[in-house]
């Protein structure tokens, strides 16, 4: 449904930006653009973009994160292979009520099915992605990690 929504997000954040709810002509709700962020910023302009991005979208894109390409590229790497796999694998991960971690497409939204796949994961309980995600060290209140087995 955003696909047909559009709103003008400027880099600065002093003033209202035009949102999809207060869009004056259809002119203004032709051009979607995602909300883009500059984190080498001031925090103060920071918040304001983030607050009017979160508001209004619910999600956003951000720019100088520091993260390295090699990094980007390896983790869309990764979502690809998970989500290109067959459904039952996927739902060998599925959450449950003892661990909210893992596979679901399931949720709802106003009472309707969202049409969407997720995979939730968190930082390990021991901090260290090095140890095995079923380790003693590694529950948090959440739960456990839960990926696939390579093969």
């Amino acid at each position: 449904y955003r696909k047909n929504l559009a709103t003008k997000f400027e880099k600065s954040t002093a003033h209202l930006t035009m949102t999809p709810r207060n869009a004056a002509t259809a002119e203004d709700i032709t051009q979607p653009q995602i909300p883009l962020i500059d984190l080498h910023q001031p925090p103060h302009l920071l918040r304001q973009q983030l607050y009017a991005a979160c508001s209004t979208w619910g999600f956003f894109q951000l720019l100088n994160h520091d993260i390295p390409s090699s990094l980007l590229s390896q983790f869309r790497e990764a979502i690809s292979s998970f989500f290109s796999l067959p459904y039952e694998s996927k739902l060998k991960l599925k959450r449950n009520a003892n661990n909210s971690r893992g596979y679901f497409d399931d949720e709802l939204t106003k009472r309707r099915r969202d049409w969407k796949e997720c995979l939730d994961v968190g930082v390990p309980g021991s901090r260290d992605w090095s140890a095995g995600d079923d380790a003693d060290i590694n529950p948090c209140l959440d739960g456990r990690n839960r990926f696939p087995v390579e093969e």
